[in-house]
């Protein structure tokens, strides 16, 4: 045994001699090393060794070094938003918030406004006036995002002991109005889908198999671009999603359409036998900027060609899982098969197709006329076979 690995006392892994007291070796939540001096007791150590990584273990990006700093700012009245705001931001990175770039970029927006302020001088007439500037020019979903945010942040600086309120509480949501149902026609009789078509030419070669797999599989851009190649099973003809907007992993049915599209990419990749490389060869941005290009350029063409080009308005790569939804309710699918198919987490929210699919409301209606005439029907046919089984009069001459 190595001798120079071998403690020389008792105590347990991370609690040591340093001089005449005891001191203490852990790793924080933020994943930076700590020893810290706790006294002549060797008990004392251990429980507060014990102590110091059942909180790291508990608050992933928790640091006792940002924490007593935040905490000598505080004692001195000399905590900024803007430094709380950046010590935010490195809590969520760590502890793997989902939303922290969305949370980085709001900030560049509530930082020129707070930035400067003591967090606990900011009041609730402050953060109102701040949100209700925000509604010029942007939707109210945007402007209730903004508003969660302070508070989440506030919430956590209430834990920390930084303030003692919530100066968001008190600031009700805006109501959020449901917008136009924005999605591409599917082909009928007597109507190609020309919106498609027109926009699938208009996108550039990198981005058209891309397209195709986003209208057959109503895949979110995000969980989209983060496929790789290990969760395409070509054998079994499925599409799996680790984790999706609501949280949860599922698995996406292929069709031909979607299998040759994949097939396609599967051609073209770089690195065959990296399981890891991406499915998509296009960056996360990039996209978004080439499809809005796309979108303009479809309308253009579909204009010159003497037909509406309204539907594509406002049309953006989220269009095509409305598109998917659209088709798949259009076709007779229930709302429940839809759900599962496109990864929503509860019936409401696939409730904005429903009136895609009025036909069964019809047939339901209608059923009642044709049960009506059923029972009228069966009620002659037993009057009939009880007539003919009476016996006929026999008549004497």
């Amino acid at each position: 045994m190595n001798a120079r690995n071998t403690k020389k006392d008792a105590a347990p892994r991370g609690v040591f001699r340093q001089g005449k007291a005891w001191a203490v070796r852990y790793r924080c939540g933020a994943a930076h090393v700590h020893e810290e001096t706790v006294g002549p007791v060797k008990g004392e150590a251990i429980r507060a060794h014990s102590a110091r990584r059942a909180r790291a273990l508990a608050a992933p990006g928790w640091c006792p070094r940002v924490e007593r700093g935040l905490e000598r700012k505080r004692a001195a009245g000399r905590v900024l938003f803007s430094d709380y705001a950046a010590g935010y931001l490195e809590w969520a990175m760590a502890s793997g918030k989902r939303s922290w770039a969305k949370d980085r970029s709001r900030l560049n927006s509530i930082k020129p406004v707070f930035g400067n302020k003591r967090l606990d001088e900011i009041t609730t007439a402050e953060i109102e006036r701040f949100l209700h500037g925000l509604m010029d020019g942007r939707a109210p979903a945007t402007v209730n995002r903004f508003r969660d945010q302070l508070s989440g942040m506030f919430k956590r600086a209430i834990r920390l002991g930084l303030v003692t309120a919530n100066p968001v509480k008190g600031i009700p949501k805006l109501k959020e109005l449901g917008g136009r149902l924005i999605y591409l026609p599917p082909a009928s009789p007597g109507r190609p889908a020309y919106e498609e078509d027109a926009l699938r030419d208009a996108l550039p070669p990198e981005l058209r198999a891309d397209f195709t797999v986003s209208v057959h599989t109503g895949l979110r851009w995000s969980e989209q671009a983060a496929l790789e190649w290990r969760d395409v099973d070509m054998l079994v003809g499925s599409i799996g999603v680790g984790r999706s907007k609501n949280g949860y992993g599922r698995r996406v049915p292929m069709n031909s359409v979607v299998r040759s599209a994949l097939m396609d990419l599967a051609t073209e990749r770089r690195r065959p036998d990296d399981a890891t490389a991406r499915v998509c060869r296009v960056p996360y941005r990039t996209a978004a900027r080439l499809f809005g290009k796309a979108v303009q350029r479809a309308q253009e063409a579909l204009r010159d060609a003497g037909k509406d080009a309204g539907r594509l308005d406002g049309f953006t790569w989220h269009g095509l899982r409305h598109s998917f939804a659209t088709r798949l309710v259009m076709n007779g699918v229930d709302l429940l098969t839809v759900k599962e198919l496109g990864g929503w987490r509860t019936l409401a929210m696939v409730q904005r197709y429903a009136h895609l699919a009025p036909q069964h409301l019809r047939a339901a209606v209608e059923g009642l006329v044709n049960g009506a005439v059923g029972a009228v029907e069966v009620g002659l046919k037993l009057d009939s076979a009880k007539n003919a089984a009476q016996p006929r009069p026999v008549s004497v001459s």
